[in-house]
């Protein structure tokens, strides 16, 4: 509750998601007690409490399943909160805020059925790349690569719209070194802007290297050729 020091109730959140993340099944029925708790912490002044519960958001999303599916509104409205804040990026805010993108990357993953994708998952799309925790970065740049490797109509929109986004976001990744994402990952990103470079008509590609920065399309070209 309110009473309780910012302190206590960051570390009471933290013990709740590990409890979620690895007991999966068996702590689904604490859930309804949880939930309410974590939501309204979600817009708790303090940046560590708010990045605490809105990674607990991303847990329950990723493990709830049906339990979850009723209050994936309620969720996206918490997250929207966190995500929008006017000082969002603010060096004491960022963790929270990159939590929340992750956590709103889940529910795009694990409740496509419950949202309306073509709006969540391209405003989940503007807000990368992350650069603040590194741990979520590289969740989440897996996801986008995960996203594109499939096709997925929403993430690539209508006549490939968003094409052009991702792959600033790939540039952006791949030029930031080790940090922003697994050697894994960066490897799969260059073999998709390799196909791109194939099957995209000359004109998409034109456009798409135009939105990139010119220090960007040089690092991209040697990666691309070496």
């Amino acid at each position: 509750g309110k009473d309780k020091t910012a302190e206590e109730r960051r570390i009471a959140i933290c013990i709740f998601d590990d409890v979620m993340e690895h007991c999966r099944e068996a702590a689904l029925k604490y859930y309804d007690t949880y939930l309410p708790f974590l939501l309204e912490a979600c817009n708790d002044k303090h940046p560590d409490v708010r990045q605490a519960a809105v990674y607990g958001i991303g847990v329950c999303a990723e493990f709830g399943g049906s339990v979850f599916k009723p209050l994936v509104g309620e969720a996206l409205s918490r997250l929207d909160f966190v995500i929008r804040h006017p000082n969002a990026l603010h060096s004491d805010n960022v963790m929270a805020y990159d939590n929340a993108v992750s956590a709103l990357g889940k529910i795009c993953q694990f409740h496509r059925d419950s949202i309306d994708a073509a709006q969540v998952v391209p405003a989940w799309l503007s807000c990368l790349p992350l650069k603040g925790d590194l741990i979520e970065a590289k969740v989440v740049h897996a996801q986008l690569c995960s996203m594109v490797e499939r096709s997925d109509g929403e993430i690539l929109g209508p006549n490939h719209q968003y094409l052009p986004k991702i792959v600033t976001i790939f540039a952006e990744v791949l030029c930031g070194g080790k940090d922003l994402v697994t050697e894994q990952t960066a490897s799969r990103m260059i073999n998709l802007l390799r196909q791109l470079q194939q099957s995209l008509p000359p004109s998409t590609l034109a456009s798409t290297w135009s939105s990139l920065q010119p220090q960007q399309q040089l690092a991209l070209q040697s990666i691309l050729s070496s």
